[in-house]
């Protein structure tokens, strides 16, 4: 890999520029990730791991500036402060705040968070940083950690290829999908106050849930996106209202189809579903037909095509004359209008999480929490380390619809679960 001469500003990637013009009290744009380990944190440790870790990743020490055209990135060399984590999770970064940095690490007990405005990365760069934290961190205490499986060589200069906007040296074809999506049944409820973010985690054996889905042939993130489906669609029809199609929004991981090592955003969306308007469904109607949309959706084809649509607003010349507040209006404007009305919820798949041996000899578990939505909603973060996957709902909303009538349906299927609340 290329040596890396340390860039003083950096243009938001494609996927990057939606979030300072969306980004509300309401919905903040951020994600955590964490890792527990068997001992409890020491804050002076775990800040100097960070300040050995941070210029490691160039186009995460940075603040967001406001362009003509554009906002963008530039470096920040200010100090970065650990902090004790209080309140509810992912709450909304003021630019001017913690320096000027997008990103927190926050500590508590044995748990070290880091919490991401998503315009700086997504789940992969996030979990780069954190192991590589991590891995610093533990060797301060006298372990010995080495590079791989995801921990980067704080020693080594980061490559080019680390801080690229991979979506800009995509093949894209030149035949774009259209946007437009019906709009889905959401389950009611009010929608809390700002700053409020309920969470419920549960634990389940990981080979219990593959038990379940093997039978019906489709993998473990399969299985899970056809129990939120189920459970939405029980309640629905038990309301009594108009039938809605219901849609699940799944992030794909575009680093397996397009070779990059990026650590900035790279991905994208598929929307399994069903349509209740057209008759009765049983479950495993359901998962027959989520495993059979996403083995569709999952091609390169079909994938970079729904990318080229968002590319192509980028590069079109006449938005790109427009100043940034008339940019920001637009881009809200089309956010407000077809964001959230198309899905019912979003289940964010980020698979068995590993590192190196020394490493997870120091680690319960690792997990993961999506931000709010901009309507009242409740999303799922999908995440294993070892034998024990962690499914984890975050809503705005009081009501506690999802999560139960998700999990008593696997408890039903004899799926042993166990439960933490951050409510009283």
């Amino acid at each position: 890999m290329s040596a890396y001469t340390r860039k003083r500003w950096f243009k938001l990637d494609n996927a990057g520029k939606l979030y300072p013009a969306i980004a509300t009290s309401r919905w903040s744009s951020v994600f955590r990730v964490s890792v527990v380990l068997k001992e409890t944190v020491s804050p002076e440790t775990l800040q100097t791991a960070v300040n050995r870790v941070l210029p490691r990743f160039p186009s995460m020490a940075v603040c967001m500036r406001r362009g003509f055209f554009w906002y963008y990135l530039e470096a920040n060399d200010r100090p970065f402060t650990v902090q004790p984590d209080s309140g509810h999770p992912c709450l909304r970064f003021r630019w001017k705040e913690n320096n000027g940095y997008l990103l927190r690490v926050l500590y508590y007990r044995q748990r070290i968070s880091v919490e991401f405005f998503h315009s700086l990365t997504d789940g992969t760069g996030g979990f780069a940083f954190l192991k590589t934290l991590t891995a610093e961190y533990l060797r301060l205490r006298g372990i010995r950690v080495p590079p791989g499986k995801g921990v980067l060589d704080v020693k080594r200069k980061p490559s080019v290829a680390e801080t690229e906007d991979a979506f800009q040296r995509m093949p894209l074809p030149k035949t774009k999908l259209p946007r437009r999506e019906t709009t889905v049944y959401h389950l009611p409820g009010a929608m809390d106050p700002p700053h409020t973010l309920h969470l419920v985690t549960a634990s389940l054996p990981f080979e219990e849930i593959r038990k379940r889905s093997n039978p019906l042939n489709v993998t473990v993130t399969e299985y899970i996106v056809a129990v939120l489906l189920y459970v939405c669609y029980l309640e629905q029809k038990a309301s009594g209202k108009k039938p809605r199609p219901i849609r699940v929004s799944v992030p794909v991981n575009m680093r397996n189809y397009f070779a990059t090592e990026t650590l900035r955003n790279f991905s994208s969306f598929i929307n399994p579903g069903i349509d209740p308007r057209l008759g009765d469904y049983t479950f495993e109607e359901i998962a027959r037909d989520v495993h059979n949309f996403m083995r569709y959706a999952l091609n390169e084809k079909l994938l970079y095509a729904g990318i080229a649509t968002n590319v192509a607003d980028e590069r079109n010349l006449l938005l790109r004359l427009f100043p940034l507040p008339i940019k920001n209006l637009a881009i809200n404007g089309v956010f407000r209008y077809m964001g959230d009305r198309a899905m019912t919820t979003t289940l964010t798949s980020i698979g068995r999480i590993d590192a190196p041996a020394p490493m997870m000899a120091h680690v319960e578990r690792f997990e993961a929490i999506l931000g709010a939505s901009a309507t009242p909603c409740c999303n799922c973060a999908l995440i294993s380390t070892n034998d024990t996957m962690l499914l984890t709902f975050t809503r705005n909303q009081s009501e506690a619809t999802l999560p139960r009538e998700a999990l008593s349906f696997l408890v039903e299927q004899g799926v042993p679960v166990t439960v933490e609340s951050n409510q009283e």
